[in-house]
């Protein structure tokens, strides 16, 4: 599991050296410890071989260790050399021919240190000798673990792509994981926290939040003393938070949300923190064993939760989680086995940071395919609701025209009913009491004549008010004052007609038009026969606000008694007709004359009359 973890880097660091045939890399030394850093271990010192990588654990009370690597060099040809380390966790000072090559900054009472990145020293040809050459590497002890990797010095050319490859997989790519998870993990908790979508979204961007968090560690390698603890704190919380994001989306998508266990992993992911948060560096050892131990348990519920998805549903996305918690497992395993000294190689790389990328790669996979179907869900039920509402706005049409046709059969029945009630009460009425006065002998040849040119008049106004394609409202009047004025020029009366301020054009609904000039027609006549005056007057106007039509009737006669029984009879049949249109009527009657107006609302909702204005 653990070759299989680790094929992306070997094929990486070995595919750029197959160019170069030379061995150069040292898996042996000699090694002496020293009670003083400074002092160099004679030839004739304990040296004893080592196998390396070496791993030192902690508890040595010598001062430092020294390692010692000789090689050859056949000939000189002015290349420069390189002297690579895939791992040298706690740094050290390297000496070649007894002249210091370099110092890689080691832990101290000031700094904590941990490498994860290899380091390359180069090597001038002039601190090369022809023939044999030694490499010293000393490294402090004191109260702390120490590991040296193997050792590979030869041409740059040779070593340099080693190099390269490991700097890549350890450093770069570290630094490529901890944008893109930084920039995946916001958008997502973004997108969730606006869209307050399935808490799914909420824990793989956590778990991508956590991960970059995580992933700092190989990138920031030291650290001041008084602060590494608590770097160490946010380490563990976000290795903690990693795991238990990810399980407890595992449990969620294979269907289990139980609350008791969320509540216990967010309070075993909570205590390593906290422990080592309170304790200090007394705790650390047994936080990093115990805690990071524990967080293998919560991985095999992991595994145990897409154990159960494949069984619900074999597809190839719970196949796909289920290696991936694996990979995940056997990841984990071998980094907790290396960072305790256990069992595998420690010159090792860290396999759960290949293993994270494809955990987080398949639940990312599966939440994208997840939207995708959640978006052509929506699509559907869009298209579905945008045809249900096309289907219920013909509904709605159809309904709206059976109503409409409905209506305009009612307005039909009821101008009908309204011109059957004119011509009864106005027409009809006026032919009967005509008739009954000639049964009675009441009326003469010029009586029946009189009686019969009324009854043409009011049949005239009907058709005026009420035949298709009439004009407006003063139209109207202006053909009932082409009619009249000949009988009153005829009697010796002057009809004047005044416009006060008229629009070209007034509209009216029709039985409001009938009405108007049922009134002016029975005001004027009434006039004609009793005011006894050389003059009558008519004066149109408008009142705003609302707008209002009123018309007057004036003359300069003797007045009558607005109480006479025959008076009365003649105004209450004109205060019906104002009644029935909305319309107010007042008659005014004295020694000075007669005045008789009427005020009659014009509609504005667009439906009736609409009022033009003043050109």
């Amino acid at each position: 599991m653990f070759r299989l973890l680790g094929l992306l880097w070997l094929l990486a660091s070995l595919a750029p050296v197959v160019l170069h045939a030379e061995p150069v890399r040292h898996r042996e030394a000699q090694f002496s410890l020293s009670a003083s850093a400074a002092s160099v271990p004679s030839a004739d010192a304990d040296w004893r071989r080592v196998i390396l990588p070496d791993q030192w654990q902690a508890g040595r009370n010598e001062a430092a260790g020294w390692y010692r690597i000789d090689f050859e060099v056949d000939r000189k040809d002015g290349q420069p050399w390189m002297v690579y380390l895939p791992r040298l966790r706690e740094g050290g000072t390297l000496y070649l021919n007894g002249e210091l090559l370099a110092r890689v900054p080691e832990p101290d009472a000031q700094t904590w240190v941990r490498w994860m990145r290899p380091h390359a020293l180069p090597v001038a040809p002039a601190q090369l000798r022809l023939g044999g050459n030694t490499l010293m590497l000393r490294v402090n002890l004191g109260n702390r673990d120490r590991i040296v990797s193997t050792v590979h010095i030869g041409p740059d050319g040779a070593v340099r792509p080693r190099y390269e490859a490991r700097y890549f997989v350890t450093y770069t790519m570290a630094q490529i994981t901890i944008a893109l998870t930084t920039a995946v993990g916001l958008f997502v908790v973004a997108v969730w926290w606006r869209r307050r979508m399935e808490l799914d979204y909420g824990l793989f961007g956590l778990g991508c939040l956590f991960w970059a968090v995580h992933t700092l560690n190989y990138v920031i390698e030291t650290v001041p003393d008084p602060w590494w603890i608590y770097w160490r704190v946010v380490r563990y919380a976000a290795t903690g938070g990693f795991g238990v994001t990810m399980t407890l989306f595992y449990l969620r998508h294979a269907g289990f949300r139980p609350r008791g266990m969320t509540r216990a992993f967010i309070a075993y992911w909570a205590s390593g923190p906290l422990l080592l948060a309170l304790g200090g560096s007394a705790v650390h050892g047994f936080v990093d064993r115990y805690y990071q131990g524990g967080l293998l348990l919560v991985g095999l519920i992991m595994i145990g939760a897409a154990v159960r998805s494949v069984m619900q549903r074999r597809d190839r996305y719970n196949i796909a989680l289920l290696l991936s918690a694996l990979l995940g497992m056997g990841g984990s395993i071998h980094d907790y086995l290396l960072s305790q000294g256990k069992v595998v190689d420690p010159e090792g790389p860290y396999l759960l940071y290949f293993a994270a990328a494809a955990l987080m790669t398949t639940v990312g996979a599966i939440l994208v395919d997840r939207f995708v179907q959640s978006l052509s869900a929506v699509e559907q039920a869009n298209a579905t609701l945008r045809r249900t509402v096309a289907e219920r706005e013909q509904e709605l049409a159809a309904s709206y025209a059976r109503l409409r046709e409905h209506e305009r059969e009612q307005a039909v029945a009821g101008e009908r009913q309204r011109i059957m009630q004119d011509m009864h009460d106005g027409l009809g009425s006026q032919l009967l009491t005509s008739l009954a006065a000639v049964e009675r002998g009441q009326l003469d040849a010029k009586g029946v004549a009189q009686a019969l040119r009324e009854a043409i008049d009011d049949m005239r106004l009907s058709i005026d008010t009420l035949a298709p394609g009439r004009d407006g409202l003063l139209e109207s009047i202006g053909n009932l004052r082409w009619r009249l004025e000949p009988r009153f020029r005829a009697a010796g009366i002057e009809l004047r007609f005044k416009l006060d301020g008229l629009p070209d054009r007034i509209d009216a609904p029709p039985h409001v038009a009938l009405q108007v000039l049922r009134i002016l027609q029975e005001s004027l006549t009434n006039a004609m026969k009793h005011a006894h005056t050389p003059t009558i007057s008519v004066t149109l106007g408008l009142v705003h606000a609302p707008e209002r039509l009123w018309v007057e009737v004036s003359d300069e006669g003797s007045g009558f008694r607005t109480e006479a029984p025959t008076a009365g009879r003649g105004l209450s049949g004109m205060q019906r007709r104002a009644a029935s249109i909305g319309a107010s009527l007042s008659v005014d009657s004295g020694a000075g004359g007669t005045r008789v107006r009427l005020t009659v609302p014009l509609p504005q909702d667009g439906t009736g009359a609409t009022v033009p204005s003043a050109a």
